[in-house]
């Protein structure tokens, strides 16, 4: 799983990502001017567990980024405040922490 965190996104990089959405999520996430985007890269299993941790933690808007080979590359974005962002992914990196160390046992958040 990789894990980034993109700060004051400017104009050009959401239009890059807002590209990549389905029409749905596109018409959530609109024209507003995020204060930060995290991306998250995985296996889909890995990605579906994120984005419930991401959107259980804090205040954000999670959607599934499409990419030009979804079968072996999958991407989250993450949309919120900067803080918002910041404590999804951290409850993302500790809960990867923790799966890895017990792969036999499932966690809820």
């Amino acid at each position: 799983m990789r894990l980034e965190l993109i700060k004051a996104p400017q104009k050009d990089f959401l239009q890059m990502i807002r590209a990549h959405l389905n029409t749905g999520e596109r018409q959530i996430i609109g024209n507003v001017q995020w204060g930060a985007v995290g991306l998250i890269q995985a296996s889909l299993i890995d990605l579906y567990w994120a984005a419930d941790a991401a959107a259980k933690a804090s205040n954000v808007t999670v959607t599934m980024v499409n990419g030009n080979c979804p079968q072996h590359i999958q991407m989250l974005a993450i949309f919120g405040r900067q803080t918002d962002v910041q404590t999804a992914m951290d409850k993302v990196r500790e809960g990867r922490r923790l799966r890895a160390g017990n792969k036999d046992k499932q966690y809820l958040l």
